[in-house]
Parts: structure tokens; sequence; C-alpha cells
């Protein structure tokens, strides 16, 4: 069972290619943390292939409250974008984004031929694509004098997942932790017993 802020995406760029009676399906599987990045790579993609017909995605972006987006690019309603996210979402993907060029070959696919077409190139990409774990987090800093550094260093290591982002060790010290979200609650609560130690979640 995964950890409840764990979640699936790709390390780095994969590709796949499909083809069908002469048209050519080219998929690009891409990390991608936010819509904003969409738009470029798309741009680079026609630069690219400037013989493709369409460059049709979509995309499953957020850690938290993740937003589904698909795009046809010309081709009819639903014969494109979403059968490239189906494929994200079987897959459990997040934080991605899938592109399929088509470059067409003379002969017309229909609305059944499409949808396999792009469903198979999004398939063949995801299949190509190294998948990691990666965990939905929050900033905590914990504050506290040095003879205090065993205890919240061990405190710290007990956390599933956590990963330190910063320390100081100087006569005031600090540490900034980054944990699970599902954690953050606990984690302030830490060192409730002592006020040589204060714990502050920093993104609420």
């Amino acid at each position: 069972m995964m950890h409840p802020d764990a979640y699936k995406t790709v390390e780095k760029v994969s590709h796949g290619d499909f083809r069908d009676r002469g048209s050519k399906f080219l998929g690009f599987l891409y990390p991608c943390a936010s819509e904003e990045e969409i738009k470029p790579i798309v741009d680079r993609l026609r630069k690219e292939h400037p013989a493709a017909r369409n460059v049709c995605h979509a995309s499953v972006v957020g850690s938290k409250d993740p937003e589904e987006r698909s795009n046809d690019d010309g081709e009819p309603t639903g014969t494109a974008g979403l059968p490239i996210l189906n494929q994200i979402l079987s897959a459990e993907l997040r934080n991605v984004a899938l592109f399929v060029v088509r470059y067409f070959g003379g002969t017309k696919l229909g609305k059944p031929g499409l949808i396999n077409a792009y469903k198979e190139g999004a398939r063949e990409t995801i299949a190509a694509a190294k998948i990691i774990v990666k965990y939905t987090r929050e900033s905590v800093r914990f504050r506290f004098e040095y003879d205090q550094t065993g205890p919240v260093m061990q405190s710290v290591e007990r956390i599933p997942h956590a990963h330190i982002i910063s320390q100081d060790f100087a006569q005031d010290c600090t540490l900034t932790v980054e944990i699970p979200v599902s954690e953050v609650d606990n984690a302030v609560h830490l060192f409730d017993h002592t006020d040589e130690v204060t714990v502050e979640a920093l993104d609420r």
C-alpha cells in the first residue's frame, strides 16, 4: 500500500511510436509541474515536426488537487486528447504532460481508428517511461538550542520520507525539513513538552 501522500510520476522525457495505415503517432511524455510549461513544449514540437498535422496532448498537473486537461488540436472532438488523458489516468501518473504528434499517412482512420491510435501512441510512450514515486510535501522549520540537536535530528529521522532542505547549527539552530502533508500536524506537536524547541509549518 502506497503512502497517502505518494504519487507516481516520471523522471525524464520518454518517447513512443505507433503506426497505423501510413500515419505515424509519435509520443512524448514529459515531467510537468505546471500548466504554464505545456505551451512551450507544444511550440517546440511543432518546430521540430513541421510536417506533422497535429500535436495533441493531455496533462495531469498538481500534487494536491491535480487538474486534468486534454487538447484534440483539430482532430474530431474526443478522439485524441481524451484517449491520451485516459492512458495517463490508467497509469495513475501525476505531474506529467503527454504529447502525441501525428503525421498523416494519406488514409483516413475514422473516429474509432483515431481513438485507438492516440491511445496506443500514449500507451507505448508510458510503457517506455521510467516511473518514480514522489511525495506531496510541506515545509516545517525547527528552531532550537544547540544542546537539543540530538533529539531534534532523531525526531526528524523518524518522520517517514522527510527531506532536510536547510540547516544551521549556530547558537540558535534552525532546521528546515520537507515532510509528507499527512505528517505535518504530528510534526508541529513533537516538542509541545518543552520550550527549548519550536516547530512551525511554513506552508500554512
